[in-house]
């Protein structure tokens, strides 16, 4: 795994504190917040690019406006505004600055495959507790809670192809398999809806999105039903498309029985 590191701590502690002394001038902010001692607010948000089924750990830190003689640990939450695929990060559930010190930080695990080429974000929040000041900004007019945002955007130096599948009425009897080689000649290079070699499907799903990066040649995408009545249009108006990033649909369909085999060549 890599670690993607932020700015040196001085100076991303003085452009926190630059940035909540402009927002308190606003009044946004009291500006007696952030000289207090129980000031604390995340570093400056981060743009990452993420290599296709790369995972790697993004280092996020917090700082303090002064030290404290004892430990203080702070909860740290996923916001419910994030726009990635929660199955591929994790953030931790807490953050201790140690004794002493003004600083801390932590690993957001990134694996990349789901963000896409326009990108995704990841915003984390600290959750508010009797005490603590934290930098705030300005929504209608209203001061809420600065969180820390993970721009995060899927990287391919070869060929981003995205697969999307819209599930009818039982998604549970929808998998599907990414074959190198024309025919399903070559390995299986990606497949989901199996689990132990049989079809699980996607129980309680509506939608599935995936993104590969693969090289230029001949590949072959199988979708499966396990009822071989296939996703349209008795049971509800399923369908499949895989497609470049820039828009051209290489393979698509919806219905068909047992499954249905397409060829493309990047």
């Amino acid at each position: 795994m890599k670690n993607n590191k932020i700015l040196n701590p001085f100076y991303a502690f003085l452009i926190l504190a630059i940035s909540v002394f402009m927002v308190g001038c606003e009044g946004d902010i009291n500006d007696e917040n952030y000289l207090s001692d129980s000031f604390v607010g995340f570093s400056a948000d981060q743009n990452i690019d993420i290599l296709v089924g790369e995972t790697i750990d993004v280092e996020v830190k917090i700082f303090a406006s002064k030290s404290s003689d004892s430990d203080r640990t702070y909860t740290i939450y996923a916001d419910d505004s994030s726009t990635a695929d929660p199955t591929q990060y994790t953030v931790p559930n807490s953050i201790t600055i140690s004794a002493g010190s003004m600083e801390a930080s932590m690993n957001v695990t990134l694996t990349g495959g789901t963000f896409g080429s326009e990108g995704a974000s990841i915003v984390i929040g600290m959750q508010t507790e009797q005490g603590l000041d934290m930098p705030t900004s300005s929504i209608d007019g209203n001061a809420v809670e600065k969180k820390h945002i993970i721009n995060a955007k899927d990287l391919c130096l070869e060929n981003l192809v995205s697969l999307e599948i819209i599930f009818d009425d039982y998604p549970v009897e929808t998998a599907w398999q990414l074959y190198e080689g024309a025919n399903a000649s070559g390995p299986v290079i990606a497949e989901g809806g199996f689990t132990n070699g049989a079809i699980s499907g996607y129980d309680g799903e509506t939608s599935f999105l995936a993104n590969f990066c693969l090289a230029s040649g001949d590949y072959t995408l199988v979708m499966y039903d396990v009822y071989s009545d296939g996703m349209c249009c008795t049971y509800g108006d399923g369908s499949y498309t895989l497609s470049k990033d820039d828009g051209t649909v290489l393979v698509s369909g919806g219905s068909f029985g047992a499954n249905d085999i397409k060829n493309f060549t990047l």
